[in-house]
């Protein structure tokens, strides 16, 4: 966790420890009244995000932890909250700018409510440690445009929305709030998984090492140059000269302290994680060129491919 994370954790905890359990988390522009926590594992329905947050309640909160200050420091003035409740499993909350339109939209990420997916060793019941999967996040700002300062990456439609850090130390007050011991996600492209390693760990020792790896050549190279070779196929492992591809993985960030020290065993996961060396580097005759456009080009300088 970098430093500004830690800023951030501890900003976020003393602004909770100020609201208290008094706070109306389900205060709500759908009803007058609000409902303490439901269990969406049981519960076939809910006018609540995750059960306890209703979209009044949502926006001060976000007010609280200085989320509508810093989107406003990005272009995003007029912050307009939407939240999907229609499948009671799976909730997702969305933020577009001045109106409700798909060119608008900034912010999306989708949330459920579970179990962690099977039994740590050391750490028994599984049923005893519900946590809270972001299936989907978005961050995006509509209002910026790619450039050779912001280039694009694979997938994008916008230059990402420069507030990493503090969403996801929201996404882990958030988990705490409802009582998770983790957060747990499954990010689908090497630049997710790069962005949530700030703070979330790999279930397996194994991966998270080659994650760890990409994350070197990132420092050595460039964060454009790795993620764009990854997506074509030309980040190679240095000894044996096999393409190296992100396989999306399970990786979890502990809210609990027995979470934690699982993830800190010396005897246990990071003894296999310091078992493993991987190291990465773009094949010798690829070159990677960023255009004043933001465009990412591939070009062979040299042999065929």
């Amino acid at each position: 966790m970098n430093l500004r994370q830690l800023y951030y954790e501890h900003k976020f905890d003393r602004i909770a420890r100020r609201l208290g359990e008094d706070y109306p988390r389900g205060r709500s522009s759908q009803r007058v009244a609000w409902d303490l926590f439901t269990d969406l594992e049981t519960s076939s329905s809910s006018d609540l995000f995750l059960g306890v947050y209703g979209d009044l309640a949502l926006m001060d909160l976000f007010h609280e932890f200085g989320l509508i200050n810093a989107l406003a420091g990005q272009g995003i003035h007029d912050p307009q909250l939407q939240l999907d409740l229609t499948d009671a499993y799976r909730h997702v909350l969305r933020f577009y700018d001045e109106k409700i339109e798909p060119e608008a939209l900034f912010a999306e990420l989708v949330f459920r409510r579970a179990r962690l997916s099977d039994t740590m060793e050391s750490l028994g019941d599984e049923g005893k440690y519900p946590s809270l999967h972001l299936e989907w996040i978005l961050l995006q700002n509509p209002h910026r445009r790619f450039g050779r300062d912001h280039p694009m990456l694979p997938g994008q439609e916008y230059p990402g929305l420069a507030l990493g850090d503090m969403v996801l130390s929201l996404i882990a007050a958030l988990g705490k709030n409802l009582r998770m011991s983790a957060m747990v996600t499954v990010p689908a492209s090497i630049h997710s998984a790069l962005f949530f390693l700030k703070c979330y760990y790999t279930r397996s020792p194994a991966i998270h090492a080659q994650l760890l790896a990409a994350k070197r050549a990132v420092k050595r190279i460039g964060r454009t140059e790795v993620i764009w070779a990854e997506h074509w196929g030309d980040l190679l492992e240095e000894e044996t000269g096999a393409v190296y591809h992100w396989e999306p993985a399970e990786m979890i960030q502990p809210l609990r302290d027995e979470i934690k020290a699982w993830f800190d065993n010396e005897d246990g996961y990071q003894k296999e994680l310091h078992e493993t060396h991987p190291h990465y580097k773009i094949r010798d005759d690829i070159q990677i060129k960023t255009l004043d456009s933001g465009e990412v080009l591939r070009e062979v300088v040299s042999g065929s491919e």
